[in-house]
């Protein structure tokens, strides 16, 4: 059954009261966080009641579209560290989410490489039109999903080579572009002394992703990651789900689609590209 994500029903603004609870709780979630200007009025429209109820459907249908990225990329660093390509130890410390690295880092590398997979070869702007998300309320960008799985795969890596291919073989993140990795491979060869960086990519003052409702995990306290994989991967992945779950709770509620609708019309495409590309 397709996903229709621009259904009404009825009792919108009973739909619009009980969402903007749960919007108001993920504003307040993670701390005093100012949104960064590529969230642009998305960013906003959570820091109002009178917004986040008359924009309620734009702000759960953008978070749906990003929750589900976020889960890809969650879902493909814990199978790394089931693995033993990476280790939870990544998620000691906060993330710096503005940070661009120099070319011929192992970091610059490392996105580089994620930059071949489909998903982060999404044009935002065009998906949100889709979803039926206007320009003027939309992101620019989002780059958080990409910027946290290459800053905790650099942190830990064992081998690259090893974590690529399981990346490859997880088939979350869309068709590899064989053109460009060609031509990375031919032009852009990894420093054999590279080095895993436990502190890579860490701020100086933790100031958050600059971007509404990000579950990523960061700056865990080392008393959950020393606890063993198994109890620590529980812990955290609870933590994550408890915020996609609800989230997706309240989609379905807004937008009279079940779960199990959902979860059917995402499972019948091959990739989440092809997924978010779906009217």
């Amino acid at each position: 059954m397709p996903l229709k994500p621009y259904s009404w029903g009825g009792g919108l603004q009973e739909k619009q009261s009980f969402a903007a609870a749960m919007i108001e709780d993920e504003q307040n979630s993670f701390g005093d966080q100012e949104t960064s200007m590529s969230d642009d009025n998305f960013g906003e429209f959570p820091l109002e009641d009178s917004t986040r109820k008359s924009q309620a459907g734009i702000l759960l249908r953008g978070t749906f579209l990003r929750g589900r990225v976020q889960a890809a990329v969650f879902n493909i660093f814990m199978e790394l560290c089931r693995q033993g390509a990476c280790s939870l130890s990544s998620l000691e410390h906060p993330v710096d989410w503005n940070h661009i690295p120099p070319k011929g880092t192992c970091f610059s590398w490392i996105l580089c490489r994620l930059g071949v997979f489909g998903y982060f070869r999404v044009d935002w702007d065009s998906i949100q039109a889709e979803w039926d998300i206007p320009y003027g309320s939309g992101w620019h960008d989002y780059h958080v999903p990409m910027l946290w799985l290459g800053t905790m795969i650099g942190r830990t890596f064992i081998s690259l080579d090893v974590v690529f291919d399981i990346i490859r073989r997880a088939d979350q993140l869309g068709p590899i572009d064989k053109d460009t990795l060609q031509k990375k491979e031919k032009n852009d060869k990894p420093d054999s002394k590279w080095k895993a960086d436990i502190n890579l990519n860490r701020p100086r003052t933790w100031c958050g992703s600059g971007t509404f409702a990000c579950w990523l995990p960061e700056y865990l306290d080392s008393s959950i990651l020393n606890q063993g994989f198994d109890d620590a991967a529980t812990v955290i992945s609870k933590a994550f789900y408890f915020h996609y779950d609800r989230m997706e709770m309240h989609y379905g509620k807004f937008f009279d689609t079940s779960r199990s609708e959902v979860d059917l019309d995402v499972q019948q495409e091959r990739f989440i590209r092809d997924w978010l590309k779906r009217n």
